[in-house]
Formats: C-alpha cells, sequence, structure tokens
C-alpha cells in the first residue's frame, strides 16, 4: 500500500479466537518509496509497538504517515500462551511522481488503413503511474487486454483521426501533464515507404502465472506492413493461448513456459523492421511441508525440511512463537531446512516457514509439542490391574475416509474432483483438502519432483466437489482427497484413477446441452433452491454441477456442488450466510466432459430471526494462501485502494485443539481522519485534490490489477 505524507492508515489484525494478548512489530526499511523493497524477515531489525488498541478478538494499528520513517512491513502476532501465531505482514511505502524527463514531439504522415502506436514516457512512481492519452481533450480509450498498456494504440486509422494527441501521467494521488505530443496526419495517398516504428516499443514485460499479457509493437508504412510474431528457440506459439491483434501480440494464461524472447517482424514490399521483447516470468511462493503436527521427545534431534516453490526463488524465513529462529545456538536454519539440535522443552509452539517474492509472501505451519523427559516418578510403571474391571477400555472415534474419488473433466486445463463420506457416526468433519500429481507418459521417467500439488482451499465439511484448474492438456494426473476431522487428524482416500485430460479441438462442438437456470427461490436465512430447465439432448448425462459464490466477491472461486442425476431439475444448498445475494451458474456433466457454463442467475438468502445473535463469518483460507475482499471495487491505476480486507489464516492442522486460527488484516485510509471502526472496509480519501479521483472512474475501474508489483505483502 502507498500512501502520499499526511494520509493516516489504520490496520487491524482480528482473531477468530480471543487470544491471551496480541503484539505489533515493524520492520523499517531505507528504501520508502520502493515497494520491491527486500525485507528478509529472518534477518532485518525491527521493533515492536506497544501502542495499539487491544479489543478481544481485535487489535487496531493506527499508522500516521507523517514521514519516511513510517515505511516498512507490519506484522502481527496473536498470543495463545506460549503458542503464537505471525501474520503475512502488511506494507507501506510512500507515494510520489518524480520528475518527467524531457520528451520530442513527433510528426507523422501515415497511409490510412496502419495501426498507429505513441507512447509518452512516464516519470518514476510508487505506485506505478499509467498514461492517459487525449485528442482535442477527448479521452482514448487503452486496448481491452490483460495487462495496462502505456501506449496509445489507434488500429487501421482513418482521416477523421487526424489532429494532435497529448498525453498525461497519473499515479492515484496526482496527475501532470506531459509536454509529449503527436501530431498524426493520415491519407490515402501517403509516399510509400519501407515500415518504421513511431514510437520504439517496449523491450521487457514481467508478468505473473496465469495472467494475460499484451506485447506492444506496431510498425506503419506504404504498403501497410504485414507482421508475423515468433519466439526465440520455438518453432512456433500456442495457438490457444496466442492472438494476433492490432497493435501487438496477445498472450493468455500465463505459464513458465512462456518466458523467453519474442520477435516481431513487420514487412512490405521496401523492406522489414523488427523487434526483440524479453518476457520474464514471475510465479508466487508456494510451500509443502508434508507434515502439519510433529510430536519430538526432550533431547532428540530432528531435521524439518519443506518443499518450495516461487519464480524469483524465493527468501526463506524461518519463525517460531513468532520470531526468527536465527539467535537460537540449538536451531539451525539453512534455506528451506531447519535442524533441531537438539529439541528443549522452549521449542514447542507454532513452527512457520514464511516464503517471499516480488509476487507475494505466504507462509505454512508446524505444530511442535515436545515429549519432556520422564521424571523419576513417571519411570515406575503402572499395574496392569490399576485399571477397574467393570470400565471398558474406551476406543477413540474411527475416523472414516472419502471414498475414492471420481474425476470429472470441465475444461481443457480444469476437472471436477467428486467424493463422498458414507457411515461417519463419530467424530465432526472440520475441512476437506483436495490433493493431485502428474504422472509421467509411458515412456517417461518417474522424477520426484511429480509430487503431489495440494489446492489452497479448505473446502466445507457440507461440499462434495471441487474445481481444480491451471492443469496441463493432453496430460495424466491422478487425485486424491484428506479429511479433517475435529481431533486435528486427518485421514486420506484411495486415489482416483489415472486421469487423461484430454484437450478438445475448438471446431468440435461440446455435444453435452447448456441448461438455463429459471429461478433461484429464497428457502430460508441460510437455503437457496435453483431451479433449471434443458433442452432436449440425445447424449448420456451423469449429473449437474451449481456453481454459487457470494456475488460481492467477483473474482473469487465459485463453491461447486454436485447433483447426481440426470432428470433432476432443481436443488437445495444450504449453509449459505443470511441477508445475501448470491451468484449462481449451471453445468451438466458426465464421465468426459462438462458443458458450457449456463448465463449467471441471483438469489439470496433470508433474513435472521434475531440480527442481534448473529456471529461474523470467517472464510477459512490455506496457510499459503491470502484473500483480498473490498465491499466496494474502489480502483485507481488498476490497484486496489487502500480499504480492502486481508485475510490470512494459519494452517489448521498445525492448531492446537482450539479452533482454526485465524487472523484478519485490514487496511483503512483517510486524511488526518481516522474512519469510524463500524466501517473497516470503506476508504475516505479528505484531500483538497480529492475530486480527482472521480475521473472516468468506470473505465479505470476495468483496468487490470498492478500484476507485477502491486501483490507484494
Amino acid at each position: 500500500m502507498s500512501l502520499p505524507i499526511g494520509y493516516d492508515t489504520s490496520l487491524l489484525c482480528e482473531m477468530n479466537i480471543v487470544p491471551d494478548k496480541f503484539e505489533w512489530k515493524f520492520y523499517p526499511t531505507d528504501e520508502p518509496y520502493n515497494k520491491a523493497a527486500n525485507i528478509i524477515l529472518s534477518k532485518a531489525s525491527y521493533r515492536l509497538i506497544h501502542e495499539f488498541r487491544p479489543n478481544k478478538k481485535k487489535s487496531e494499528l493506527l499508522v500516521p504517515v507523517k514521514d519516511e520513517l513510517v515505511a516498512g512491513d507490519y506484522q502481527c502476532l496473536a498470543y495463545y500462551g506460549a503458542f503464537v501465531v505471525a501474520s503475512v505482514p502488511w506494507r507501506i511505502t510512500l507515494a510520489r511522481l518524480g520528475q518527467s524527463h524531457p520528451q520530442k514531439s513527433v510528426s507523422v504522415t501515415v497511409q490510412a488503413g496502419n495501426t498507429v502506436s505513441w507512447r509518452c514516457d512516464v516519470p518514476e512512481s510508487n505506485p506505478l503511474a499509467y498514461v492517459d492519452y487525449t485528442k482535442d481533450d477527448k479521452y482514448i480509450s487503452p486496448p481491452d487486454v490483460g495487462n495496462r498498456v502505456k501506449s496509445m494504440i489507434l488500429p487501421h486509422v482513418n482521416v477523421s483521426e487526424s489532429g494532435v494527441y497529448k498525453c498525461s501521467t497519473t499515479n492515484t494521488f496526482e496527475k501532470r501533464n506531459l509536454d509529449s505530443t503527436l501530431k498524426l496526419e493520415v491519407t490515402h495517398h501517403a509516399h510509400e515507404k519501407a515500415p518504421f516504428f513511431i514510437s520504439q516499443p517496449v523491450s521487457e514485460h514481467t508478468a505473473t502465472k496465469g495472467s494475460t499479457l499484451f506485447l506492444e509493437c506496431s510498425a506503419v508504412g506504404k504498403p501497410i506492413p504485414k507482421v508475423v510474431w515468433y519466439k526465440k528457440s520455438q518453432s512456433q506459439l500456442p495457438a490457444h493461448r496466442t492472438e494476433v491483434i492490432a497493435g501487438g501480440l496477445l498472450i493468455k494464461n500465463i505459464s513458465s513456459r512462456d518466458d523467453g524472447v519474442y520477435v516481431c517482424n513487420h514487412t512490405n514490399s521496401h523492406g522489414s523492421i523488427f523487434h526483440e521483447i524479453m518476457v520474464k516470468y514471475r510465479e508466487e511462493p508456494s510451500l509443502d511441508c508434508s507434515i502439519n503436527a510433529t510430536d519430538i521427545n526432550q533431547g532428540e534431534n530432528r531435521d524439518l525440511e519443506c518443499e518450495v516453490r516461487g519464480t524469483p526463488e524465493p527468501e526463506i524465513s524461518w519463525f517460531l512463537n513468532g520470531f526468527s529462529v536465527l539467535n537460537d545456538s540449538r536451531i539451525e536454519a539453512i534455506g528451506n531446512k531447519i535442524y533441531f539440535r537438539p529439541i528443549e522443552k522452549r521449542h514447542a509452539g507454532n513452527l512457520q516457514i514464511f516464503a517471499r517474492n516480488i509476487v507475494q509472501t505466504v507462509y505454512s505451519s508446524i505444530r511442535i509439542r515436545v515429549i519432556p523427559l520422564p521424571t523419576s516418578i513417571d519411570e515406575i510403571p503402572t499395574p496392569l490391574h490399576n485399571r477397574p474391571r467393570h470400565k471398558p477400555k474406551q476406543r477413540a472415534p474411527k475416523m472414516i475416509p472419502p471414498s475414492k474419488p471420481v474425476v470429472s473433466r470441465v475444461k481443457d486445463d480444469t476437472v471436477v474432483v467428486r467424493w463422498n463420506i458414507s457411515n461417519n457416526n463419530g467424530l465432526s468433519i472440520l475441512f476437506f483438502k483436495v490433493q493431485y500429481k502428474e504422472i509421467p507418459f509411458a515412456n517417461q521417467t518417474y522424477t520426484s519432483n511429480k509430487g503431489w500439488n495440494t489446492a489452497n482451499t479448505d473446502i466445507a465439511p457440507n461440499i462434495n466437489a471441487y474445481e481444480i484448474s491451471d492443469l496441463k492438456p493432453d496430460h495424466f494426473y491422478k487425485f486424491r482427497v484428506a479429511v479433517v476431522y475435529s481431533n486435528n487428524d486427518s485421514i486420506m482416500s484411495q486415489m482416483s484413477k489415472k486421469f487423461h485430460l484430454r484437450s478438445i479441438d475448438f471446431d468440435k462442438k461440446n455435444p453435452l446441452p447448456v441448461c438455463l437456470i429459471t429461478h433461484v427461490e429464497t428457502i430460508s436465512h441460510s437455503s437457496i433452491k435453483v431451479y433449471w430447465n434443458c433442452p432436449p439432448f440425445n447424449v448420456t448425462i451423469d449429473g449437474f454441477y451449481i456453481h454459487y459464490l457470494i456475488a460481492t466477491r467477483a473474482g473469487d472461486d465459485y463453491v461447486v456442488v454436485t447433483v447426481e442425476g440426470s432428470d433432476v431439475r432443481s436443488y437445495v444448498i444450504n449453509y449459505l450466510h443470511p441477508e445475501t445475494s448470491y451468484d449462481v451458474k449451471l453445468q451438466s456433466f458426465n464421465q468426459k466432459l462438462a458443458s458450457e457454463l449456463s448465463p449467471m442467475m441471483k438469489g439470496r438468502t433470508g433474513d435472521t430471526q434475531d440480527k442481534s445473535n448473529s456471529i461474523p463469518n470467517h472464510i477459512q483460507a490455506d496457510a499459503s494462501d491470502y484473500m483480498v475482499e473490498s465491499k466496494t471495487l474502489s480502483k485507481a491505476n488498476g490497484c486496489t485502494l487502500p480499504g480492502n480486507k486481508i485475510t490470512i489464516t494459519s494452517n489448521p492442522l498445525a492448531d492446537t485443539e482450539k479452533n482454526p486460527t485465524v487472523i484478519e488484516m485490514r487496511n483503512l485510509a483517510n486524511n488526518n481522519v481516522r474512519q469510524q471502526p463500524d466501517s473497516p472496509s470503506d476508504t475516505t480519501l479528505t484531500n483538497t485534490s480529492k475530486d480527482k479521483h472521480k475521473r472516468r472512474n468506470n473505465i479505470r475501474e476495468s483496468r487490470e490489477d498492478c500484476s507485477t508489483d502491486s501483490n507484494y505483502v
């Protein structure tokens, strides 16, 4: 989060269980204007902050942005006896818009039908600045592509687009006109000329996993140049994820395979011109520690290791009960491995591993229980006859594993995994987890790298289906499901059969019918009923997937429930939030594939009878996951403004016998006026320049979030 001097911000740390106490740590930085400043949590200096407002489950920290000294990372600690949970840090930097560099104005005559690309260079800025282009004081809309485009692109220009174009730059808090102009003359009788660039295209882009990237490269000439795109060291581009559009190349669903150098080559009868663009791939860290809790005898040596992934390579920090282990003479932490030499009683508690790179910070937890050495009294064996004969030995409740999962194809890179648990009359279920791994082809050698991947989401006990995306088409996978019971122990299902995720050619029509939701009925404060109709069909249908999501959380993953049977035309969804609107979609499916999604229909749960007794609901997330939600999606510069709510949760498998611990960090910002605590997700900027944020909001809200530099927390 970037704020100018003179603003206040408030960080809210919220637990779902009242802790014994809260504490805040502040890690200062000597780069107050750099959102990507490298702060290694285990090595960085910090100071404890004692001035905050505790309120049972909550702790609010007010941060007045007075000078550069407030920049850095803020971390919340929640104490449960000796067991301490540390949150993912929240970063605060200072906003500024640097000095503009002199730029040359351009005057050019082009043949009608060319695609014109012109770019004004923006000064250094935090947060990242964007550029507005105008002609005769009329705003020129940018291309509707995944990433924010800093060039003005005019596809297939005509004579009416002749004129003088200007540019200005904005970074949310400040706007500045730039001195560069483009004088464009479009004619039907331009002189013949070899291709040339009006503005030299950008030479380097960064893109995060799963995002969409637009590579700008457009030349003009007469005859109108033809463009060819290719990637060095690769014969051809992936046809299903790349598209050549006016002004550049669009790459969808970015993966590590897209890293490299791309070349655009423009050619006409008078010559050619080319440009190379480097694409750097980034991926958020992920952690797999394989265990969530461990019992260790006092005095034993123990080695623990977590698998860490991410691009660029994440920095690793180990915390024990909220603080770095580097000062502990009995512990050695080297990268993703930690060594206890030996374990002592004081090492009991919450061990956390943090992985951080430019994209994101995540953590995972391991609960350590130290079994003390026996005392002399403990060493006396207990006679067998001490247990009364009339008291039968009590057996622990049996944990029932999930059934072997059934897998169905949804899209070329997506499947739905289904399961059930029968005859569970013992322990209550906390949640499910779905794991999957890639199976090598018959002619490939299996390697240890093809391990199990764990989906981040904790799946509610009433849900028996889950959608896994971002898989590789035409690859083989196996799946399994873990269930976590109320005793904080888990049991795994059998592995599914080997599943071949086949891709469907674009020229083949999906044979499954698209069924339409007719209406959604309110049943109670926690239930809605979905009704649908299907067109006539002559293929086998096994059932339906109902996808639903709270309407205000657009962009989050949908929850999927499975309805078995081809003749069913209604279904009741339970365990919903009261007085809440939901977006609902439907798919028919069989074992091979699923239909296209139906149009969305909205439904709403009813009111509760006694609102005064309602309990806030916390959404459980994996220890290596965080979620951003906001009541209002105010955006500028493609970034969510301060006022968003970040929920960070510890791994429930690592918790004690208490319920899973949830940390929520929410941020409020205003100008020297703190907001009232009853509206923690809203942001008020009471600055004299307040009106500048209102300009063209509806256009900017559609822009992509700052994928390359705004997620660093």
